[in-house]
């Protein structure tokens, strides 16, 4: 089995694979992630909980999760003392590592263009206790009241959240950009 480990220029594809894993599979899959990284690419089953401090079946669990997107694949290494044992691995996937972030990031802001069209074209109301925000349609539904704290609702300026979900979308295409270019 072939382990392609990433290169130093794939700093920045790293640094966004580990925020994207951290908020998407938590804190023992970027432990995981790191150890990875560390020790050739791969880890392997039977020393997990020597190895990283995590219980075996958690980080088997993870493990799973984190290869169902290819991220990492199974596989088996044939150790090469006397006991001739069969070690369970997991390997870090490169090329779908790249993948699966400029995946995440393209969803990311597929997200992010529909809610700055949603806001675009629509009258948005806001309650000026709670900041609860209505479409117009739900404003109207609720005689412009807050459901949560009865007060009237203000149709909201929203220019400033348009305009932060612009450059959200502009950070977005400049990182995937640069992705891309790896």
């Amino acid at each position: 089995m072939v382990v392609t480990l990433p290169r130093k220029e794939d700093n920045a594809l790293l640094r966004t694979a580990r925020e994207i894993i951290g908020k998407t599979y938590g804190e023992i899959a970027l432990q995981l992630f790191d150890y990875m990284l560390e020790n050739n690419g791969y880890v392997a089953e039977e020393t997990l909980t020597k190895d990283t401090g995590i219980k075996s079946n958690e980080g088997r669990r993870v493990l799973q999760k984190m290869s169902e997107e290819a991220i990492i694949v199974p596989g088996k290494l044939k150790t090469e003392d006397s006991t001739l044992h069969i070690l369970h691995i997991w390997v870090l996937n490169r090329v779908a590592l790249k993948s699966f972030v400029l995946n995440r990031l393209k969803k990311a802001r597929e997200k992010l263009e529909a809610r700055l069209n949603y806001e675009r074209d629509n009258i948005i109301y806001e309650c000026p206790v709670c900041g609860r925000r209505y479409s117009f349609e739900e404003a109207y539904l609720n005689d412009f009241k807050c459901v949560n704290e009865g007060a009237d609702l203000l149709e909201a300026n929203n220019d400033e959240v348009i305009s932060l979900l612009e450059s959200k979308i502009k950070e977005l295409d400049e990182k995937i950009a640069e992705l891309s270019e790896l």
